[in-house]
């Protein structure tokens, strides 16, 4: 059991985790590499004259020391306190602990956390809704768990009615009814939202936490909520989803732009990202240990070994469920729920025209999939490569 003498100060927990994924002690992915060096580029750059942020280390331990009031609430660690893994705290104290120069106010408004399943999502969202309802300051504090339906959005908030019901710390400071934890100190509240409630407007968040915005089929909860955010002094919207399948939704949008602001191709310094996933090279070794301990950060923790490699077995000795355990358990974005094709991997296609006289004398296989309808009717022929194992693709719609 971890007891509170053991907990190192965030700085120096955040400050070692930076090191050993650099270093590779800890396995990580180049996205999550990526999200190191920012903070790193941040803390170097918050040292020199004219900084516009810095980072308040004392802000993030105290997230930390209120992490320590609240309880888990199943399994084997049901009833002790919540002692955030290096990883997570790197997240928080990005998200809580990065100011504005000018007016001491939080830096980052919008947080993206993109992780596999089993890495305690749930949980380390329903902690940061109660602390912005309990302990972040604000008067009036409105705090939303938001998802397509209210059902799937009272996960979170349930799961925080569980955690102050288990911590009598927190729980003498609070009422708790069905679909409502608050404050009466300070008029502040936490409830679950979905987009099939009756109307969001008129409302005036100061956190939100939108859970698998993979789901939303379209921005709709996403502009509302961040519309709403405006006239609060340091709102903080963030979501905390796995990978998907439809890359003309919110969700692909939101992680197309964290991988713009990781590579340093785009910059937003109101935004912060944080995406733990295997890498493009890693997608012919999907079934390795090394790539299970690279997207999955709470590996050994609430990520159990037993359990993904059941999981591993499942996908081996049945092809069609690789696309949903590529992206739930390695948070790999692919182009459908049923076809193994990795995004990644037909972007990496190369992009030299081809000229159909070139493919004379080839062996060749076609598919034809007609329309009744509305829909296109599509003619590929796949014709082999003569120096490698590839295909060269001649794609026809009408």
């Amino acid at each position: 059991m971890v007891t509170q003498a053991d907990i190192l100060p965030v700085e120096q927990t955040i400050a070692a985790y930076c090191s050993d994924v650099l270093t590779g002690i800890v396995p990580a992915g180049e996205l999550v590499k990526a999200a190191v060096r920012r903070h790193l580029a941040d803390l170097d750059a918050s040292k020199l004259d004219g900084a516009r942020f810095y980072w308040d280390a004392a802000a993030a331990q105290k997230y930390v020391r209120f992490c320590g009031l609240c309880n888990h609430t199943k399994g084997e660690w049901a009833g002790q306190p919540f002692h955030p893994e290096p990883w997570q705290q790197f997240i928080y104290g990005n998200l809580l602990g990065w100011k504005v120069v000018d007016t001491g106010l939080r830096r980052f408004r919008v947080g993206y956390i993109e992780v596999p399943r089993k890495n305690g999502k749930t949980y380390m969202a329903a902690v940061l809704l109660l602390y912005g309802t309990i302990a972040d300051g604000e008067p009036g504090a409105e705090c939303y768990a938001a998802a397509t339906k209210r059902d799937q959005a009272k996960l979170t908030h349930d799961q925080a009615n569980r955690i102050v019901r288990s911590s009598p710390a927190l729980a003498k400071h609070v009422r708790l009814f069905k679909n409502n934890i608050s404050v009466d100190s300070t008029a502040s509240k936490f409830e679950p939202l979905g987009r099939d409630d009756d109307t969001m407007d008129g409302l005036n968040p100061h956190f939100v936490g939108i859970d698998e915005l993979h789901a939303h089929k379209d921005s709709g909860v996403w502009d509302v909520l961040d519309t709403a955010t405006g006239s609060r002094r340091q709102p903080l919207l963030f979501t905390y989803t796995t990978a998907g399948f439809n890359q003309t939704a919110i969700c692909w949008q939101q992680h197309q732009y964290s991988e713009a602001l990781l590579s340093g191709t785009k910059t937003d310094d109101s935004y912060f990202c944080f995406v733990a996933a295997a890498d493009l090279a890693d997608v012919d070794d999907w079934d390795q240990e090394h790539v299970a301990r690279k997207a999955n950060p709470n590996w050994g923790v609430s990520v159990r070994p037993d359990d993904y490699w059941a999981m591993v077995t499942k996908a081996r000795n049945v092809p069609s469920l690789r696309p949903a355990f590529m992206t739930k358990r390695l948070n790999i974005w692919v182009s459908s729920a049923t076809a193994w094709l990795p995004i990644e991997r037909w972007d990496a296609c190369g992009r030299e025209p081809i000229i159909p006289s070139d493919l004379m004398g080839r062996r060749c296989w076609g598919g034809l999939d007609l329309a009744s309808r509305t829909d296109l009717a599509s003619f590929v022929l796949a014709f082999e490569h003569p120096e490698d194992d590839g295909l060269d693709l001649l794609c026809y719609s009408w």
